[in-house]
């Protein structure tokens, strides 16, 4: 293949975009963020009323960047491995590598974790430290959140939302746990290599986020957190792969693009997962006035769906099961507007109701019913 000597699957920088929205994304199904941003997001968890509804933002504990200050000659990479869903910072000198892993467990949906590792050269005895960066701070503005009792070593923090979608709506809750991170990790002088692991899960119940921390930490404790996460997506790439003889920039855009789809569909075999849909902005975005504010627009139905259709029918059917549940909103919309039967809105949440903050486009893009039948359409001649 031409380029074959690189993995067009591994895209690898010595330096960070200065425009931060081009930052490398972590996310599964459930949480998503974007590397070194103060916020997450939960798929499916948005606050605001009608056309002000957007993601909730939530404090996010893997904000955190590795340093060396006063360190000379370092060799500084940065990489995001879509193989495994990992985005990396190496910090590398004569006498020491620092690793730096990010990511978003693909298969414990509840969890995203980052890791320090600090492997010594053989020649060195004097201890290592680096400093690890983290503006933390557990507050929303998007959430009232409070404070709960420790939990297992984690702090943890829980609250609902401002407010609701529609009138009369619910306003659901969050619970967070994540491990406390220190300002600095030392490998002494009789330490050869040693790796720190912090742990962040996030949940709707309290029951829930308990259960995956501590699953979470059930991993960590036989060393096996990160690597069950890379075994879910080298078992993703088994069923699932484009590539073709060209340029490396244009292998990579394929890969790159099968990474935001795959990083977004339920894992596979969780048949009770409560799916919300992908919107073109993917989890990592969604703020408020940003990047579609998180909706989910008729590219889910038109664009993404026969892609993974095609792998995967079984996240495919995840994304009809979305546009089911939020069926009684589609029918007040229609009713709305005059017509008869379901109207599909431009821009959906968690309800199914218009929450295009332009009114006219709520009103006028009515083709969005037309994608969602043909959607459901291909899912049932491609599975018969």
């Amino acid at each position: 293949m031409a380029d074959g000597k690189d993995d067009p699957a591994v895209f690898t920088s010595t330096s960070l975009p200065s425009d931060p929205r081009l930052l490398a994304t972590v996310t599964n199904a459930y949480l998503g963020t974007r590397v070194y941003r103060d916020i997450l997001h939960v798929n499916g968890v948005y606050n605001g009323a009608v056309g002000d509804t957007h993601r909730a933002d939530i404090p996010s504990p893997v904000n955190v960047r590795m340093t060396v200050p006063g360190a000379d000659s370092l060799a500084e990479t940065f990489t995001l491995n879509t193989r495994t869903g990992t985005f990396s910072h190496v910090l590398q000198s004569t006498d020491y590598t620092a690793t730096h892993q990010i990511y978003a467990h693909h298969s414990l949906v509840h969890l995203m974790a980052f890791s320090i590792s600090i492997q010594r050269s053989a020649h060195t005895t004097q201890p290592i430290t680096v400093q690890l960066q983290t503006p933390f701070v557990p507050k929303s503005r998007d959430l009232d959140l409070n404070q709960g009792p420790d939990f297992q070593g984690a702090h943890y923090v829980y609250g609902k939302t401002l407010v609701p979608e529609v009138e009369g709506g619910p306003c659901p809750t969050v619970h967070m746990l994540w491990t406390p991170v220190p300002q600095d990790l030392t490998l002494h002088g009789e330490e050869r290599e040693r790796s720190w692991e912090f742990l962040t899960a996030v949940a709707e119940s309290e029951e829930e986020v308990k259960r995956s921390y501590s699953k979470g930490l059930a991993l960590i404790a036989v060393g096996s957190l990160h690597s069950s996460h890379a075994h879910a997506w080298t078992m993703l790439w088994r069923g699932c792969c484009i590539d073709l003889d060209g340029p490396l920039p244009l292998r990579q855009a394929l890969y790159g693009c099968l990474y935001y789809l795959l990083s977004a569909i339920p894992p596979r075999g969780n048949l009770g997962f409560l799916f919300h849909g992908i919107s073109p902005g993917g989890l990592s975005n969604g703020t408020q006035g940003e990047d579609y504010w998180g909706h989910i627009f008729w590219d889910q139905d038109t664009w993404m769906f026969p892609n993974i259709l095609l792998f995967y029918p079984e996240a495919a059917r995840a994304i009809l099961e979305y546009r089911i549940r939020t069926l009684e909103g589609a029918l007040c919309n229609a009713q709305e507007q005059g017509y008869k039967g379901a109207k599909f809105p431009w821009e959906s949440a968690a309800t199914g109701r218009e929450v295009c903050p332009e009114e006219i486009y709520g009103a006028q893009e009515i083709h969005v019913t037309g994608d969602v039948l043909m959607a459901f359409e291909q899912y049932y001649c491609t599975t018969q």
